[in-house]
């Protein structure tokens, strides 16, 4: 049993290890984190550049001496304000204005009314203001539109009222700071606009529309992999424990988790203003779109599900189905990739995007499922009795040391067949939903001459981590 000395110099060891290891892993994390997204490298540069800026209102004498300590609530603002997006930032310096200027106009209004009474009418006075403002604030909070447009905004309100009416009880020239505090805050909104709208701007819209392309090229590489993998003459190792190093798991997880960030970037997009000839983004219809690739996806989840499950159809028996359901995907995967395109170049899909090749691949899988009946539905018994046997087989299977007893049934690959049938119907959804966003939209026609380009690398999609909700105070 080790003793205490040995387990303190145990500790100091691994502590020492950890020590010696720390500047690497600041430094992978550092480099991977501006390799992922570029211009998250540009964004911090343009903080930087908006503090020091912001700064100069207390370095610059002659700066300081117009508008003095309060110069502190303009560097607030840029910490507060400027996001990563120009639409993140304008709702949010839009927002900060807007209560700031409300919250300062209704206390002046106030003060006014109670000014001309005495100290104990003018505190109880000041106090029910508070109480009824406050209350009424919050619970307008819980509006549906004003939270997700206008929340931060109603917070800002509530701390600018609050801090005016009840310093203008003791503090006299409390009119004169709410004023340089507006004109402050204006300045530091001022540089934020600036510094996002006009530096390396970087738009919610392109983000939106370029994390909908990443989404339709991701499931497509699931797909195919998915049928190519199940079909694979090569047995894989469990990788349960690894998902996230599975490139399947890798193209559909972004669709899965885009809910969120969806609805964020639309909301942001919808105030940016037109900066390029294709800025027309029907913001809400990628979130219809979306929301159709989610559900597409859950069936995608499903088929890769299907190579996971503890039954499996023997190798010798899915070969017999093999060519017709590699064909299907593939075709699958090439329509997928062809409304990625449709959406990259801003045109409208192939009319040939739903080709002859997928029905005669479907049609051939449907005849050899229907030229192998005896796999599907046994002899005389009936399919409770063969999913029955199937579970014993494979429990028998279990247990013997070698794998020289193969199961005869090929129910499983019944599930896998329906599934992948089912993701060719729900394409008839996403197909229609992106028909739909380029008439919105105005995309161009589409021409013979546009080439329809089937790449099934792994999709790079580097906005889910830079559109987060805020959790910054409300300073």
């Amino acid at each position: 049993m080790a003793t205490s000395k040995e387990r303190w110099e145990k500790n100091i060891h691994v502590l020492d290890e950890k020590i010696k290891k720390f500047p690497g892993f600041v430094w992978q994390t550092t480099w991977r984190v501006g390799r992922d997204d570029p211009r998250r490298v540009i964004h911090a540069f343009k903080v930087g550049l908006a503090l020091t800026l912001v700064s100069l209102l207390y370095l610059v004498e002659p700066l300081f001496e117009g508008i003095g300590q309060n110069a502190i609530w303009a560097v607030m603002t840029v910490v507060v304000v400027l996001e990563f997006t120009a639409g993140a930032t304008l709702i949010k310096g839009l927002n900060r204005g807007l209560g700031t200027l409300l919250a300062g106009s209704l206390a002046f209004a106030i003060k006014y009314i109670a000014q001309e009474t005495g100290n104990v009418f003018r505190a109880i006075f000041i106090g029910a203001a508070v109480f009824v403002i406050g209350a009424a604030a919050t619970y307008i909070r819980f509006f549906p539109y004003v939270k997700k447009n206008y929340d931060y905004g109603v917070v800002i309100f509530l701390l600018t009222f609050n801090l005016i009416t009840v310093s203008s009880f003791r503090v006299s020239n409390v009119l004169k700071i709410a004023h340089e505090r507006f004109y402050t805050i204006a300045i530091g909104c001022g540089i934020c606009l600036l510094m996002s709208l006009l530096v390396f701007p970087i738009w919610s819209g392109e983000d939106l529309h370029n994390s909908t392309v990443s989404k339709l090229e991701g499931l497509a590489k699931s797909i195919e992999a998915c049928v190519n993998e199940y079909f694979s003459d090569v047995e894989k190792e469990d990788t349960q424990d690894k998902s996230s190093e599975d490139p399947i798991y890798k193209g559909y997880k972004n669709v899965l988790d885009s809910k969120s960030q969806d609805e964020t970037l639309a909301l942001h997009a919808s105030w940016e203003p037109r900066h390029s000839r294709h800025c027309r983004y029907p913001w809400q219809q990628y979130v219809k779109l979306g929301a159709v690739l989610r559900h597409f996806g859950y069936t995608v989840v499903a088929l890769h599900g299907c190579l996971r499950t503890e039954i499996q159809t023997p190798r010798s028996c899915r070969a017999l189905f093999k060519d017709p359901c590699i064909r299907v995907a593939s075709e699958v995967s090439k329509a997928l990739v062809e409304l990625a395109n449709s959406i990259r170049n801003h045109r409208h899909c192939s009319p040939e995007i739903l080709s002859d090749h997928l029905h005669e691949a479907l049609q051939d899988l449907n005849t050899a499922i229907k030229s192998q009946p005896r796999l599907f539905l046994g002899s005389n018994h009936n399919q409770a009795t063969n999913m029955l046997a199937l579970a014993a087989a494979h429990a028998r299977q279990k247990q013997e040391k070698d794998h020289g007893v193969s199961l005869s049934k090929a129910l499983p690959f019944a599930a896998f067949a329906s599934l992948l049938v089912e993701i060719v119907a729900r394409l008839d959804n996403v197909i229609e939903e992106v028909e739909e966003l380029g008439r919105i939209a105005c995309f161009k026609e589409f021409k013979p001459g546009d080439e329809i380009v089937f790449n099934c690398e792994t999709p790079k999609v580097n906005v889910s981590q830079n559109h987060l909700p805020s959790t910054d105070g409300a300073e």
